[in-house]
């Protein structure tokens, strides 16, 4: 596995105090340059969290990252319910209840909706690739959690006439219809209109075959597909292939992936970014973009959206997104839809459904045919402790109360101005059992508070502390990181005045997770 371009100059320049070199590194807010910028960090689940960084162009990118071998950790193909439809990201995702998600393929926009590649969920082939959309992003069962890469999926299906001779369909629940080509069609279609899927063939030919034999024949095509009912239709050369069929008549068809043996789920793009640590060279102006990559070992996951087409953030060409995927420790990464369709959605701890968490550059989310997510079956322990909490924060008289900024979590929040003394306001947690746990807080922003805040951290080696930069990130929840805690009710988090940093000290709330 390669090593990540950006370890180096983060670890290098976040500011901790008395971390011992075994802990891990808390994810905290920092600038730490032009190459990359704000970085905050969130757990989302066990194995997930979402980071939003900037870097050079200027650029705003969201980041999932998943270690695939959590076995709480579930990969999850999104959609509406059928393959013809579509619908927001933040919909797809709570349908299924899931954790977080990014967009995913190319799709008949404006028509049909159907994607344009393939789709797998729980090994359950949903949709196939049209003609050059063989490009996956692929999850596997790897032990009691998952794996992942890159593959190449193609659609081997047959339709068996009476008398045995046998047709190669060439589309499964599809847009579009290969030129003289045959589709196959299911259920799963959902309530689309098939006439849109014919691409100005001049006929067609329409099957439908329930129980192995003939129920309808047509040369116009239908809609929705009654459940346990199979359609193939033809187009040109195609429809002359049906034409001898009548009702009545035994006919099979048959249908399954080739290539990505095992894969449980799956996801169409267009192009691979990232080979076996090889980026391509392909052109394309900058824009919108969504990837997926796998480090070398398939054990580590990178769903990735990058903001565009504004002053804020003006998007990646391919060339710069997989120069980045490959930062991150990509060693392969493909190409999902872009444009107005790069989405991302989390559920962030505390909330109980998803939110966008980017900028789509449609100013609202678009409507897409499907996505790749996480579920999690683990069941985290939390606590929330603000600085209003009966009997769960202690701070001296020389702290103030405010209810200034509206992106205080509560009524209001404490303050207090440096001094080159402890004078520690205290969060008081009552911690179930000896474990790592995620700690994050949460203050307002404001260009006159103070740009080196020290938060403390009890674990069980000692008090550690980070500082963080309250002039931003304001109004959510900054990971401080993953510590190890002790078993106990006592002061876990603490807001300390000693700091050369200028401006006012800010105590509001903090949250403490299980991981």
């Amino acid at each position: 596995m390669r090593r990540s371009a950006l370890a180096v100059p983060l670890s290098a320049l976040i500011a901790f105090v008395g971390i011992a070199a075994a802990t891990p590194a808390p994810a905290v807010a920092v600038v730490v340059g032009s190459d990359v910028g704000t970085l905050a960090t969130t757990s989302l689940a066990p194995g997930l969290s979402l980071s939003t960084s900037s870097a050079a162009g200027p650029n705003q990118i969201n980041v999932l990252t998943a270690n695939l071998s959590e076995p709480t950790l579930k990969p999850k193909y999104l959609n509406p319910g059928t393959v013809g439809a579509t619908a927001t990201l933040t919909t797809q995702a709570n349908r299924v209840g899931a954790v977080a998600a990014v967009n995913g393929d190319f799709f008949d926009i404006g028509a049909t909706g159907a994607p344009r590649g393939t789709g797998l969920d729980d090994g359950t082939l949903l949709h196939g690739p049209a003609s050059g959309w063989n490009n996956v992003a692929a999850l596997y069962a790897n032990g009691a959690g998952s794996r992942g890469g890159l593959a190449e999926i193609f659609l081997d299906a047959k339709i068996t006439l009476p008398g045995g001779t046998q047709l190669t369909a060439t589309n499964l629940n599809s847009p579009n219809i290969a030129a003289n080509g045959i589709g196959v069609y299911n259920a799963l279609w959902g309530d689309q209109p098939r006439s849109q899927v014919l691409d100005g063939a001049t006929r067609s030919r329409e099957v439908e075959i329930a129980g192995g034999r003939v129920s309808r024949v047509s040369s116009t095509p239908g809609g929705k597909v009654a459940a346990g009912s199979v359609v193939v239709l033809g187009v040109n050369t195609g429809a002359d292939a049906l034409a001898g069929i009548v009702v009545g008549d035994t006919v099979t068809v048959n249908y399954s992936p080739r290539g990505g043996t095992g894969a449980q789920v799956a996801i169409g793009g267009n192009l691979v970014l990232v080979k076996d640590g090889a980026a391509t060279t392909v052109s394309h102006p900058r824009n919108p973009r969504t990837a997926v990559g796998f480090s070398a070992d398939g054990l580590t996951m990178w769903m990735v959206v990058v903001d565009g087409r504004s002053s804020a953030s003006v998007g990646m060409t391919y060339v710069e997104l997989a120069n980045y995927m490959k930062s991150l420790g990509a060693d392969d990464a493909i190409n999902l839809d872009g444009g107005g369709s790069s989405t991302l959605v989390a559920r962030m701890p505390g909330a109980t459904s998803v939110s966008v968490r980017n900028t789509p550059s449609d100013g609202a989310q678009r409507a897409v045919p499907n996505g790749i997510g996480f579920v999690s079956t683990a069941q985290p322990w939390s606590s929330t402790v603000d600085n209003t909490t009966a009997d769960r924060f202690t701070a001296s008289a020389n702290w103030g109360t405010s209810s200034y900024s509206s992106q205080r979590f509560g009524a209001d929040y404490r303050f207090a101005d440096p001094v080159l003394s402890s004078d520690v306001a205290w969060y008081r947690v009552n911690i179930p059992e000896t474990a790592s746990y995620a700690v994050s807080v949460w203050y307002p922003a404001d260009p006159g508070y103070n740009d080196s805040t020290p938060f403390i951290v009890a674990t069980t080696s000692g008090n550690q502390t980070v500082r963080v930069n309250q002039r931003g990130n304001g109004g959510r929840w900054v990971s401080l990181g993953v510590f190890t805690l002790a078993a106990g009710d006592a002061n876990t988090v603490g807001v300390s005045r000693w700091t050369s940093g200028t401006g006012y000290v800010i105590a509001d709330a903090v949250r403490v997770t299980r991981v």
